[in-house]
């Protein structure tokens, strides 16, 4: 991510509320949430304003929170603060367009919420352990009124995921959203 990239995320974040935790819409909508049951290792990726990290954490995972905006992780930082479950999420900035990082290890949910980079797929189903879940939802031409070039072509998700290594959960493709949750075999 480019500096101008990351410079747009922090005026996107700079004086939004602090957040209130929340499971991604996805397992909300699909009532899947039980499946993130915890304890374990989390990650965040793209967190935002740090609502799923926060709701990971008060799951009892240890969570990293990690984003491209150091506003948007001051943000996460302040939630965490707020939910007194700062000691279990670590969030710091990370340009995300170079992947994820190998000594950040292996995790047993891993969560990205609206941001899409195709490389990062991959890395995402070999980042999860053994019975590892991973939430995924990108932006989708598919039931877009006027889709620009952040939405993902239909289809995108189940082609990246449903491979030999991962079990298919759930799938929707619907308001011009993708949303896929798979467990790591």
């Amino acid at each position: 991510m480019s500096a101008d990239d990351a410079r747009r995320w922090d005026a996107r974040y700079t004086g939004q509320p602090v957040t209130e935790p929340s499971p991604p819409d996805v397992l909300a909508e699909a009532d899947l949430t039980e499946l993130v049951a915890g304890p374990g290792r989390a990650l965040d990726i793209a967190c935002g304003a740090g609502a799923q990290a926060v709701w990971l954490a008060q799951r009892g995972y240890e969570v990293v929170a990690i984003d491209a905006s150091e506003v948007a992780v001051d943000l996460t930082r302040s939630a965490a603060r707020g939910a007194d479950v700062v000691e279990l999420v670590d969030s710091f900035a990370l340009d995300l367009d170079t992947g994820l990082p190998d000594h950040l290890g292996d995790f047993d949910v891993i969560i990205c919420q609206r941001f899409r980079s195709i490389d990062l797929y991959d890395p995402i189903a070999t980042h999860l352990r053994p019975a590892g879940i991973a939430v995924v939802t990108v932006l989708s031409e598919t039931g877009a009124s006027s889709p620009g070039p952040f939405h993902a072509p239909s289809g995108e998700l189940l082609a990246a995921f449903v491979r030999r290594d991962t079990e298919l959960l759930h799938h929707a493709e619907v308001d011009g959203q993708e949303s896929i949750v798979v467990r790591r075999r």
